[in-house]
């Protein structure tokens, strides 16, 4: 059995405990069992220190994880995407009664200055959606990170958890078969048994205290794996957030904002012809021209609607990231003192 062909897709302390029955007939950790040499202090004091540096190597890399992240640090672009959002002001697009649809309402203000004004907010919102484009792909990477991370603390876990076995199986075997042995061979009077004895006693006491050294340090494995799943989930949620409310949507909020805009302007046009139009009536009535214009007028969709809807998606995308964000920091704080609960 390799370690390739464990059934372990997910690391829980249920999964650990069947994972630790398999290795009991794994041919690997039945070789270090038998290469355990009771005789030499030094090497099992040295059982399983490779594995369990690497795997505390790698505990320090997942709390590295844990306290930084790209993605925390964007409170700044959400203050420019809401101030940009403040600044666009519903009643600029309110829709008319009338003949005309999706008409400036505000006939106070210049037109040019509502349409400068909207041509620098569809410029800098467009490139707000850059930055979240950039922070999607940046999420989605670090989840591929993630994943990786994830099978490697399953490979250290395994490595850690064969040398746990190989000794208690060492154990084992010096409790029910050397010991006992001895024992016997004491209580007839033997004084070099007895000696033995002392030692193989000392000896069970050494590989006990191996296997708790070594299963502290599975525990940070066993600990760490739904630590990674709680980020690579996080990550995920926050993904799902951006791209709808922002990636996909600030573009069509900006046609719309835009096609709003230039629409103003062709309807301005199209007032002063009306108007050449409608005196032309009293001569000869309307021209055909006229006619189809009131009428593709009138067809018009409700982009006033559209954009509203947009602008809350928007809005409330904010408010919903924010929640996210704070919430995955909680629990990522918690992760961390867990970690570092384990390495004291």
């Amino acid at each position: 059995m390799s370690n390739n062909s464990l059934t372990l897709e997910r690391l829980t302390l249920e999964t650990a405990e069947a994972v630790k029955e398999q290795l009991r007939d794994h041919a690997e950790v039945q070789h270090i069992a038998n290469q355990i040499n009771i005789k030499n202090q030094l090497e099992i004091l040295a059982l399983g220190k490779e594995p369990a540096t690497k795997l505390a190597k790698f505990a320090d890399q997942i709390l590295d994880i844990l306290t930084q992240s790209s993605s925390y640090e964007s409170s700044e672009l959400f203050k420019q995407l809401e101030a940009l959002m403040l600044s666009f002001d519903k009643k600029d697009f309110a829709e008319q009664k009338g003949f005309f649809k999706k008409l400036f309402a505000r006939k106070t203000k210049n037109d040019e200055d509502l349409f400068a004004k909207y041509s620098v907010l569809g410029r800098d919102i467009e490139k707000i959606h850059y930055q979240f484009v950039l922070m999607e792909e940046e999420l989605a990477k670090d989840n591929r990170v993630l994943a990786r991370l994830y099978n490697e603390d399953l490979m250290f876990y395994l490595d850690l958890e064969k040398y746990i076995v190989a000794t208690d199986m060492k154990l084992h075997e010096v409790q029910t078969t050397l010991i006992p042995m001895y024992v016997k061979q004491s209580e007839a009077g033997n004084q070099v048994a007895k000696m033995e004895l002392n030692r193989l006693q000392t000896i069970a006491e050494m590989l006990q205290q191996k296997i708790d050294e070594l299963e502290k340090s599975r525990m940070v494995a066993i600990i760490t794996a739904p630590q990674i799943e709680m980020l690579r989930y996080g990550n995920s949620e926050l993904i799902e957030q951006i791209n709808g409310a922002f990636v996909k949507t600030i573009p069509v909020f900006k046609m719309g904002m835009m096609n709003a805009v230039n629409e103003r302007r062709q309807q301005l046009q199209n007032q002063s012809a009306s108007a050449f139009e409608n005196r032309m009536k009293q001569f000869g009535g309307a021209s055909n021209e006229a006619v189809q214009l009131s009428t593709a007028m009138a067809q018009q969709s409700g982009t006033t609607q559209t954009l509203e809807e947009m602008w809350d998606i928007i809005v409330s995308g904010i408010a919903n990231y924010q929640h996210l964000r704070d919430e995955q920091t909680v629990k990522r704080q918690q992760a961390e003192q867990q970690l570092l609960t384990l390495r004291k």
